[in-house]
């Protein structure tokens, strides 16, 4: 039997600008918010995976960003929760509740949104929770757009992974990591996986291997090409990498005492590279995936590689706004990282205060919250972490 707990929740500061530092007060006005709370990852008690069930009993907050105003309430019976005599302004939503499968297995669901009131009127929306395990793997930074535009130079790309766990090693034996098809699928939100252009694995035994740790508060470096790419162009220095991408398959250099993490896709012939705009980047434990034909745009034959929701460990959607329409489900991440970041300029999403201030062990699955833009890059380490971990 399944228990449910409701946990507290975050609490994020938002700073406004202004000559006193404050946000303005603004009274209650005749705006109102409507929500459904819905999970469609199966873990929720009484819902199954790919079909929509209402939330009912899980905590929901809101908080304005553009004046002072925060509340929260309890989704009804219906998974509804309401928030009347709003004053218009920006609000930002939360919801997250976790779920005790058995003593060693918990998942926290949470879910997170942004809206816009008028002021008068209800404003009504659906909050799609994601799943994540407590503690486990993340995503903690991706360099994608270039720096050099002057030679169209983006070659040093690449992906950090993070421990959070202050106690806990986990191990990235058979993992994959993958760049997001860019293809918008009228069905994303109810396939039971996602599907890859690319997909590189670490060497080792998927979920049981114990060849390849990472150890608590520790970042893992996977770059595109582990050198010193600021020899050829305004671009970083990636000599320092713990893995590099690798295609076999490809005329792709495999840089000597750099291990590899390796192309399984039998028909692609590409080095790892994602969009320097829009794209997704996923993690998951390798221990499941498959291969489909699908027609493209122009009518070719190829081939994508498909990767089960329940083996998915993070995943990270990047745009430079949030109109684009999302290519990655959002029961992986439903929001976008990168808001603002433009092709060449030399910026990176890296997830916000990995620390127990804004507690990254639990991730909010929204990108939009999670992650920030830093200038520059930090390959190996984080901002608010400037010391690396040996």
């Amino acid at each position: 039997m399944m228990k449910r707990n409701l946990i507290l929740f975050l609490v994020i500061a938002w700073i406004a600008s202004g000559c006193n530092g404050e946000k303005p007060y603004v009274p209650d006005g005749q705006g109102a918010i409507s929500l459904i709370i819905v999970d469609t990852t199966g873990t929720f008690p009484g819902s199954e995976p790919g079909i929509p069930a209402r939330m009912d009993g899980v905590a929901v907050s809101i908080q304005a960003t553009t004046h002072e105003y925060t509340a929260a309430t309890v989704a009804d019976d219906d998974g509804i929760a309401d928030f009347p005599d709003l004053a218009a302004g920006d609000y930002l939503v939360f919801t997250q509740c976790e779920v005790e499968i058995d003593a060693e297995t918990k998942h926290i669901l949470s879910g997170s949104g942004e809206l816009q009131v008028s002021g008068t009127g209800i404003v009504e929306n659906t909050i799609y929770v994601n799943k994540s395990t407590a503690g486990s793997l993340r995503i903690n930074e991706i360099y994608y757009c270039g720096g050099d535009r002057s030679k169209f130079y983006f070659f040093d790309q690449f992906v950090e992974i993070y421990n959070p766990s202050t106690e806990d090693t986990f191990y990235l034996d058979g993992c994959i990591l993958t760049r997001n098809m860019p293809t918008i699928d009228p069905d994303i939100e109810w396939i039971d996986h996602v599907r890859a252009l690319y997909a590189f694995q670490f060497p080792g035994t998927p979920v049981t291997g114990r060849e390849y740790p990472i150890y608590p508060g520790q970042y893992v470096v996977v770059a595109a090409d582990a050198i010193d790419h600021s020899q050829w162009a305004n671009a970083l220095d990636l000599s320092g990498a713990d893995w590099e991408f690798f295609n076999p398959l490809g005329n792709d250099y495999d840089v000597p005492g750099v291990p590899n993490v390796t192309s399984i896709h039998p028909d692609s012939r590409t080095d790892f590279m994602i969009n320097l705009v829009h794209n997704a980047v996923v993690l998951t434990t390798g221990e499941e995936f498959a291969f489909e034909t699908y027609i493209n745009s122009a009518g070719y034959e190829r081939t994508r590689v498909t990767l089960p929701l329940y083996t998915v460990i993070d995943g990270v959607e990047y745009a430079p706004d949030s109109d684009r329409t999302k290519e990655l489900t959002m029961r992986v991440d439903a929001g976008f990282a990168g808001r603002g970041c433009t092709k060449y300029s030399g910026q990176s999403v890296e997830r916000q205060n990995p620390d127990l201030d804004w507690n990254i062990s639990l991730d909010w699955n929204n990108s939009t919250f999670d992650f920030d833009r830093i200038l520059p890059p930090t390959p190996g380490y984080s901002n608010v972490h400037p010391v690396p971990v040996p």
